[in-house]
């Protein structure tokens, strides 16, 4: 069986805007309160430097929540307990650290939130090499630590016993792309032929060995596994490797920066792949999408979608708070810090207290709903690695210059279009609109 399919297929996934804090946990909520005054979260974020828009929605999120769990606000599925809203007698608040996208500077600031901040947790920290570098430095100061953006594998292979990570990790974006392959397939058709394009960092090789492993196994060819130096202004080479294999997809990973750069270059080559499925952040693949001969073109792997939201009308009033504070559309970095910060607080609401040990171990046993989540997953419960075994992933695709929600079925908004296996356009340019016809296929779960 493909590990990576364990939790892709998403069925009855319920979105909703946050979790029943305390509604749900059978706890005797008589007697005094378990905490009071102020508890801190501590968010690492990259505000400077590199990647800074998700540093600034991640910050918006996580303050987002804190909104909600602070005032209690009337919504269907949440319920204020002893400790948060107005009947409580605590008050959450966010200690945001500025990474500036390094990860010595995440590690020096997860040691500063631990120690002088005072924080009960972190959450963050919006980039692989971060998120290692700051775990383990949580680790050694007994910190619990939760992320959610960051799907490095090794992440949850060190054996760490603080750290947390609540989003789907690489296995499960490979397990989806295959799914989406699979049930992408007519009666009768040949199975389309594979291309890895890839960053040559540890995310991207770890997606590229758990393709070439779970591609074999599911009967897939990958007819190149090409890397691409990230920063490199000129990754013709890898393009070359791609044109020459004349695959029917092309698995791409992207680096900050890196989508216009790479269409630029498949444009510059004269070869249009006919199909495209972007691993990385989704501003990346609208970029690539708006090079020419790339639109209706372009899908990507998302651990959150906007548009999914509105299948749930109490998720819809989170989106729509955060459009209404920020002026801006939630993004998935937003919803990604928004989680952890409500996971954290039904964690101390479970453990009745604010300490750091007694959060790590509400953590390990927390057992949550889908509906506790604004996320695409059945739920938050961590394995013995701390990986939520419960999350998921999304897949969208550019129709018409947005992208569409195309899998899993149960949030799907349209049918995913692709050109058939061996069509034309897998060895020759693809000028906008031209092409290989393309078959709508109605996406399926895995």
């Amino acid at each position: 069986m493909i590990h990576g399919f364990r939790r892709a297929s998403a069925a009855g996934v319920a979105l909703i805007c946050i979790a029943a804090l305390a509604g749900c946990n059978g706890r005797d909520n008589s007697g005094p309160p378990a905490v009071s005054g102020e508890v801190k979260i501590g968010l690492l974020a990259p505000l400077t430097g590199g990647n800074t828009e998700a540093g600034r929605d991640a910050q918006r999120g996580a303050e987002l929540a804190s909104r909600f769990i602070n005032t209690g606000e009337d919504h269907s599925g949440y319920s204020t307990g002893r400790i948060w809203g107005p009947s409580g007698h605590a008050r959450l608040s966010i200690v945001t650290f500025d990474t500036k996208g390094d990860r010595q500077t995440a590690a020096d600031g997860t040691a500063t939130l631990a120690g002088s901040d005072g924080v009960a947790g972190i959450v963050g920290a919006f980039g692989a090499d971060a998120t290692l570098d700051a775990s383990q430095r949580a680790e050694r100061l007994q910190t619990p630590f939760v992320s959610g953006d960051a799907a490095l594998t090794a992440l949850t292979e060190r054996g760490l016993s603080w750290y947390f990570r609540a989003g789907p990790d690489a296995a499960d974006y490979g397990g989806a792309f295959l799914s989406l392959l699979r049930n992408a397939e007519q009666p009768g058709q040949q199975r389309r032929r594979v291309a890895v394009l890839y960053g040559n960092d540890a995310t991207g090789a770890d997606l590229s060995s758990i393709i070439a492993e779970y591609g074999e196994e599911a009967g897939y060819q990958i007819v190149a596994n090409a890397p691409y130096e990230p920063g490199d202004a000129d990754p013709s080479a890898a393009v070359a490797a791609i044109r020459a294999a004349a695959p029917d997809v092309v698995l791409m990973t992207t680096t900050p920066g890196a989508g216009a750069g790479l269409g630029k270059a498949f444009q510059a080559s004269g070869y249009t792949p006919p199909a495209v499925v972007v691993y990385g952040a989704p501003a990346e693949a609208a970029q690539l999408a708006a090079i020419p001969g790339f639109a209706g073109r372009v899908s990507r792997q998302v651990s959150w979608s906007l548009p999914g939201t509105r299948a749930n009308p109490l998720a819809a009033a989170v989106t729509d708070r955060y459009q209404r504070d920020f002026g801006t559309p939630m993004t998935a970095d937003a919803a990604s810090a928004f989680t952890a910060v409500t996971i954290y607080a039904r964690a101390i609401e479970d453990a009745g207290s604010s300490e750091r040990e007694r959060i790590r171990s509400a953590l390990v046993a927390i057992d949550l709903p889908g509906a506790a989540t604004i996320m695409p997953w059945n739920g938050v419960r961590f394995d013995g690695t701390h990986q939520n075994t419960l999350s998921a992933t999304v897949v969208e695709q550019d129709t018409d210059g947005t992208f569409a929600t195309v899998y899993p079925r149960d949030l799907a908004t349209t049918s995913v279009h692709w050109p058939p296996p061996g069509s034309p356009a897998s060895t020759t340019r693809a000028s906008a609109g031209s092409g290989a016809p393309a078959a709508s296929i109605g996406a399926q779960n895995g």
